[in-house]
């Protein structure tokens, strides 16, 4: 006997008709109901399926009937619910090799509404994204660069990051720079050029989902469904600007270099269905061109208020301790500016610094530093 337990429902019926099932190894099956029930209610024929075989079934590439009329494995079991958690099921090896022909189901019977993104998110009651890369290398396999894949997901992270930060000031929340809720996981890769499945670093909210994780994912699909249009691209880049337009700029360069076209699903518990956007890579590359023309996209205003504690007017050098989160910040006085921090009050009054915040790519590890440029501060009290 073999324990088994009912994962994805593919076809349901008053009770489920066709499901896939693991048993205790991880070892995939697909359950199909029979024309009679047994002693212990329904009873299903199942049979092993490989993971190729089970995503050609599920997207709908191959119909039920194939799997039983030519299996992998010339194996079959008779299986039925145990138990009280309606998901448990016990399998005996069944007397036969060869399917019944009698019991084959009908021809053309496809499972192509399959949407796994969204099924996933419900499995894992959280908000995932699954984001393809058409890079060369994975026409033929699913394979990827290491570097080309580090590359991709310090991008990926910089743009929830951005999002998340900037929504977070919308709502006069700031995020501290120590908070890394918006970070995501790698859970899994899948074939289909290069797939890469995300879910939030952090757990769910009671309705499996995660706010932060899903305002910056609905934000990047946006941008990736209006880049389709190239006046509401550049319209949408200067509307969000700063570090955020600069990591979707960042974003379209990776892709241009890599020749790689995008696609990326993503979904709650809560959605019927996910949330899809595709850029192809001669849409990518116009707008990296457009892009490169508009410098003015990538400047990013902070605005700063509390109290100093370094003052350098030679050095041109100074660190503010932030009244809103605590946080210290330190900068230096822009080239172009007529700041003068002489005469400035360490410690006790509170000052107002309004800075241009640029930030430099490492080439050799790809990580970000930012420098803060003070253009105008004012004393508050």
């Amino acid at each position: 006997m073999r324990k088994l337990k009912q994962g994805l429902v593919l076809l349901f019926y008053d009770t489920p008709q066709v499901f896939l099932a693991k048993d205790e190894v991880g070892m995939q099956y697909v359950c199909m109901i029979g024309a009679e029930d047994g002693e212990y209610g329904p009873k299903y024929a199942c049979t092993l399926l490989s993971p190729q075989r089970t995503k050609d079934l599920i997207e709908g590439k191959i119909d039920l009937r194939s799997i039983y009329e030519f299996p992998e494995i010339p194996e079959f079991m008779s299986a039925h619910f145990i138990g009280s958690d309606d998901i448990t099921l016990e399998a005996a090896l069944a007397d036969y090799t060869t399917f019944p022909k009698k019991s084959l189901p009908e021809t053309d019977l496809f499972f192509e509404g399959f949407d796994e993104v969204a099924e996933t998110a419900v499995e894992m009651s959280t908000t995932v994204s699954f984001v393809s890369l058409e890079v060369p290398e994975a026409k033929a396999h699913a394979r990827i660069h290491t570097d080309t894949l580090g590359e991709f997901l310090f991008i990926f992270q910089s743009m929830v990051r951005n999002f998340s930060r900037a929504a977070a000031r919308l709502a006069k929340k700031p995020l501290k720079k120590s908070d890394d809720s918006y970070a995501a996981d790698v859970f899994g890769f899948a074939k289909g050029s290069f797939t890469i499945k995300f879910c939030s670093s952090h757990p769910s909210d009671m309705h499996g989902e995660h706010p932060a994780f899903t305002s910056a994912m609905e934000k990047i699909n946006k941008f990736l469904n209006l880049s389709h249009d190239s006046k509401a691209a550049l319209e949408y880049l200067q509307s969000v600007r700063g570090h955020t337009a600069s990591s979707l700029i960042k974003l379209l360069i990776f892709l241009s270099e890599h020749e790689a076209a995008i696609r990326v699903e993503w979904a709650n518990p809560s959605m019927t269905s996910s949330s899809r956007s595709k850029l192809d890579l001669l849409e990518i590359r116009r707008l990296v061109e457009l892009c490169r023309q508009r410098s003015d996209l990538v400047v990013q205003e902070v605005v700063i208020r509390g109290r100093l504690d370094l003052a350098a007017q030679t050095a041109g050098n100074w660190k503010l301790i932030s009244e809103e989160d605590k946080e210290v910040y330190s900068g230096e006085i822009a080239p172009d500016s007529t700041v003068s921090l002489n005469g400035a009050v360490i410690g006790d009054a509170v000052y107002e610094f309004i800075c241009e915040e640029i930030v430099e790519v490492v080439k050799a590890t790809g990580r970000e530093n930012r420098r803060l440029f003070l253009k105008t501060m004012k004393k508050l009290s």
